[in-house]
């Protein structure tokens, strides 16, 4: 009797380690789901264009001094130490104009800096530029500074070309491209003031090879763990 008990403890072990397989499955699939999710929600959106005309909505003309602003997958911030950065609507005949519903602007003591919800890198393509209003029409350069991951930075200044007539027949704001050098950022800072932007532009690269490479990890364990369990 004791010899056939002990041919069949086996069958327990082979159950738990069953067990501890689908468990490690799960586990896998849920890693493999989330790698995914991240994937599509950042990675498969391509060239953005914000605005600045997301909730809430101002009345004509009105701005709103604020420390943030989030539209897509895209959020924006004062930078540290600095007083914040102007939500504009359109309608003032002194401010720029665009033809769009909001932009932004900073005065004495502002600043901006942006970058990805996922905080992963991206490529400016261009902004559009303005002086501050027909109160301030003076021509301003505008500082850009992009932050790789490496610890490297890259800049690039802007001047813009002092037309500012307002609601009259002169283009106000100016397109600037960013060249690509300030490819793979994954934070940008505007540290100047005086100035009026709409209409930026960013690019979200496809897949990293790190990311893929995550996600090959991932299938590669579940294809082992499946055949341990079998």
């Amino acid at each position: 009797m004791s010899m056939s008990s002990n041919q069949h403890s086996p069958k327990p072990r082979r159950r738990h380690l069953r067990q501890v397989s689908a468990g490690l499955v799960r586990s896998t699939i849920g890693t493999l789901a989330v790698l995914l999710l991240s994937l599509g929600q950042t990675r498969g959106q391509g060239t953005l264009q914000i605005g600045f005309e997301g909730p809430p909505v101002l009345r004509p003309g009105a701005g709103d001094h604020v420390a943030e602003y989030h539209e897509g997958p895209v959020w924006f911030l004062a930078i540290p130490g600095t007083d914040g950065f102007v939500r504009r609507w359109s309608g003032d005949p002194r401010d720029p104009y665009n033809d769009t519903a909001a932009f932004l602007q900073a005065t004495l003591g502002d600043s901006l800096m942006f970058g990805l919800d996922d905080g992963s890198s991206f490529d400016p393509v261009s902004v559009d530029l303005a002086e501050y209003s027909t109160v301030v029409p003076d021509a301003v350069t505008v500082l850009f500074v992009g932050y790789r991951r490496d610890g490297s930075t890259v800049t690039a200044s802007f001047t813009t070309d002092g037309v500012m007539d307002g609601t009259g027949p002169l283009a106000d704001f100016q397109t600037v491209y960013f060249g690509a050098e300030f490819a793979g950022v994954y934070r940008v800072r505007i540290p100047a003031y005086g100035w009026s932007l709409d209409n930026l532009i960013v690019s979200i690269p496809e897949p990293s090879t790190s990311t893929l490479l995550a996600i090959g990890a991932v299938l590669m364990a579940l294809g082992s763990s499946r055949r341990k369990g079998q």
